[in-house]
């Protein structure tokens, strides 16, 4: 519309187009309005496209598509896909065409991504106001000390995945900081369970529990709800679990006991989680031993 307003010629690569007929009237523009050959979103897991009064809605993945006819149905209260079989596979297919996979981003730095947080709320860009506490912050529980093994020699040496573009990563887990956490891969193409994180204790230890501590912020995502323990003096050879147990949606510090084993490696595998989604996250996870 800029672009036609000055006279400018407006880049090839996108999709828009010039609203000034509508905006100033046909004559004036010299052109009638011209209008896209379709419609099509997708916000969260609802998928929807339009084209003229027809238009077709996913409500989720595992939904079939419904189908409404908008002059005389504007509430789309009457779902007639069974109808209208030949439209509605039309529609789907020009939703496909339409569809991108959607790619992982970055950001340059915390500072400048919390710059951007705030320009998206609304919020006065002040460059030396302190950070606002995260939710829970001042709550957070913490990683208990008694009966729990150091954890400054450890190395996660293999995760199903981790979600590098907003720094959750595998490491956050035995870091010592309650604040970071690890979670699974949600950008781009989510992980799916089971999600596994292997740590090496840096030698061998005799075990008999672990600690789990979820995350601390005011988030449940990824909170573990069946979770596997297992050890082994291999890094990539281990058995059946020690032990498999189902943990309580809590922030507090949650420790599984079992009888004593001596290991080097240890495996813990997410199987769910108390958000009945597919993710996996940990603020802290701890060995007992000795």
């Amino acid at each position: 519309t800029i672009a036609e307003v000055t006279g400018a010629k407006g880049p090839k690569d996108v999709d828009g187009i010039s609203i000034l007929p509508e905006l100033i009237g046909q004559g004036r523009a010299g052109h009638s309005q011209r209008e896209h050959e379709y419609l099509y979103w997708e916000i969260g897991v609802w998928t929807a496209i339009r084209q003229g009064d027809w238009r077709a809605v996913k409500p989720a993945a595992n939904k079939d598509w419904e189908l409404y006819e908008l002059s005389s149905d504007p509430s789309e209260s009457n779902n007639i896909a069974a109808e209208n079989s030949n439209v509605l596979a039309k529609l789907v297919q020009l939703a496909s065409d339409a569809h991108q996979p959607a790619s992982e981003g970055s950001f340059t730095s915390t500072e400048r991504h919390n710059r951007d947080r705030r320009a998206k709320m609304g919020m006065q860009d002040r460059p030396n106001a302190p950070e606002k506490p995260s939710r829970g912050k001042n709550k957070a529980n913490v990683m208990p000390t008694t009966g729990v093994l150091p954890s400054a020699d450890w190395k996660i040496i293999r995760t199903s995945s981790e979600n590098t573009g907003n720094q959750k990563f595998a490491k956050n887990a035995i870091d010592g900081d309650e604040s970071t956490i690890w979670h699974s891969r949600f950008s781009g193409a989510p992980a799916k369970p089971p999600h596994e994180l292997v740590i090496d204790l840096g030698s061998e230890k005799r075990i008999s529990g672990f600690v789990y501590l979820a995350r601390q912020d005011g988030g449940w995502n990824g909170a573990a709800k069946e979770i596997e323990f297992s050890t082994s003096d291999l890094a990539d050879a281990f058995g059946e679990p020690i032990v498999k147990t189902e943990l309580a949606k809590s922030k507090s510090p949650q420790r599984i006991d079992f009888p004593h084993t001596k290991a080097r490696y240890v495996l813990l595998r997410v199987l769910s989680e108390h958000s009945q989604g597919n993710h996996a996250s940990a603020a802290e996870i701890g060995i007992v031993g000795e």
